[in-house]
């Protein structure tokens, strides 16, 4: 899982590299805090810039695939 919208369809919580990506993002008004996720996880709300709403999709699809196994990466598709 990269992307989660939850029952409260307020937005769509993404990973980030680290707890320090997070906290920054927040800081700067990007996101809040996703509730119920690790601190590394935050809530993009609906609305956020289309480009910066696609990077984020992008950046937690990566950081997700990469950390699963290379027989689970072949089954899926790589960005381009």
């Amino acid at each position: 899982m990269f992307a989660c919208i939850g029952t409260a369809d307020d937005g769509v919580s993404v990973k980030t590299a680290d707890v320090e990506t997070a906290a920054m993002l927040i800081e700067a008004g990007v996101g809040v805090k996703a509730p119920y996720f690790h601190k590394s996880w935050i809530r993009l709300p609906w609305g956020t810039d289309a480009d910066e709403m696609r990077h984020r999709l992008e950046v937690s699809y990566d950081i997700i695939r990469a950390s699963l196994t290379k027989k689970l990466q072949a089954t899926m598709p790589a960005r381009s």
